[in-house]
């Protein structure tokens, strides 16, 4: 029995959107980059001629070395040959590169065709002999593609060809994207501003490579890496914390398992609107699990969110006690009333945030609902909450 593992193939896809990550760092605004199109990563600039990079990687885990018969540089040399002939691209107007794990030795063709000591000329012979001589059948059409070439098209093409070997490995060019990223936050929040950029980044080529927004069917521009990865540095700043679920959506079953919670019978005492309760569980859901992440990735310590809720509490109590501490608890329309105003105070007019430069209103909307959650509830809307609940209570357990 035969055993395939898609590991290779997998890791072979993260590495290549990482490297198309970290080129694009260092590139232009202007420059605009597309993968899997006339090779794995196409990186042109609007603005210049002959601006034309086409990227072919290989990843390799173990210790590997390029050698003149390796499939990786022939099955290259193939995709290349055959592209140059049928002329998808000028080749004067273009640089194709070969990014590598493998090691390069002194003499061999690849250093031949690498930055220094380069000589074409002697590269083409060589390659000429290996496709000549060469009895592996499984490169076969790669060695017919380089030699159908006419000497004219194959000159044209080894000059623009150049191969770097030993290049990082997948983890290697994770660390080489955080040293790219280093400048724009303090050292303790590079790990998680690292795995933000990443995050949208893998975002944005699967909308690519599906074509489905004209936004990115064409590539990934520059100016939009650049100015994503300034606002998300800016929101790990003083004052101000990254904001990761605004849009965070919710499957209906989990619309649905929220309804039974305490948060949700407090909105429904005092007769809240479906659509309000639904907007109420949303942002329950996304203030949640911002907070944990906040948390997770140490960006606040526990204290800080304790005193946030402290502050909210604070300010629920002095707005009810200046608005409603009068109120007749026996006149039940009233007591409604009165939760309806408290409730849209805290949705819509207070203005508490977590930190200054934080405004995502979700924050306090889901932190006020979370504190509605507690047992027993440290805020509440209707005023006599807590008696509502004992009798429903006392009700449940007579029957």
């Amino acid at each position: 029995m035969t055993t395939f593992s898609a590991g290779p193939q997998a890791l072979g896809y993260f590495y290549q959107a990482r490297v198309a990550l970290s080129l694009l760092l260092e590139s232009p605004d202007e420059a605009r980059l597309r993968v899997e199109a006339l090779d794995d990563i196409e990186i042109s600039d609007a603005v210049s001629t002959g601006s034309l990079s086409l990227v072919q990687l290989k990843h390799h885990t173990g210790d590997t070395t390029l050698t003149d018969a390796s499939a990786d540089l022939w099955k290259s040399l193939r995709v290349w040959s055959e592209q140059a002939k049928s002329t998808k691209f000028v080749l004067d107007n273009a640089k194709i590169i070969l990014f590598t794990t493998a090691k390069i030795t002194a003499g061999s063709i690849a250093s031949l065709l690498g930055d220094m000591k380069r000589d074409v000329n002697e590269a083409e012979k060589k390659l000429l002999d290996v496709a000549s001589k060469s009895d592996n059948q499984s490169l076969k059409k790669a060695f017919e593609a380089f030699k159908g070439l006419t000497d004219s098209q194959r000159k044209a093409l080894l000059a623009t060809i150049h191969i770097v070997g030993t290049q990082p490995d997948i983890s290697g060019i994770k660390k080489k994207i955080n040293q790219q990223l280093r400048l724009a936050v303090r050292a303790e929040h590079l790990a998680p501003f690292s795995e933000r950029v990443e995050g949208w980044w893998n975002d944005k080529v699967i909308l690519h490579l599906l074509a489905k927004e004209p936004r990115y069917a064409d590539g990934i521009t520059g100016f939009e890496l650049h100015e994503f990865v300034a606002s998300v540095a800016e929101t790990f700043h003083d004052g101000s914390l990254p904001i990761d679920y605004d849009d965070l959506g919710m499957a209906d079953d989990e619309v649905e398992a929220n309804r039974s919670r305490q948060y949700v019978k407090q909105l429904e005492a005092i007769n809240t609107p479906a659509r309000a309760i639904q907007k109420a569980i949303f942002d329950y859901h996304r203030a949640y699990n911002q907070r944990h992440r906040w948390l997770r990735d140490s960006l606040i310590f526990p204290e800080e969110l304790e005193k946030y809720e402290e502050r909210l509490c604070d300010e629920w109590e002095r707005y009810f006690d200046h608005n409603f501490s009068f109120v007749d608890a026996a006149d039940s329309q009233a007591l409604i009333t009165a939760g309806k105003a408290i409730l849209r105070w805290a949705e819509l007019e207070c203005d508490l945030r977590i930190r200054p430069r934080v405004e995502a209103e979700f924050v306090r909307r889901g932190s006020f609902h979370i504190l509605a959650e507690k047992d027993p509830p440290d805020v509440c809307w209707h005023p006599k909450f807590a008696d509502l609940m004992t009798q429903t209570m006392t009700a449940a357990a007579a029957t």
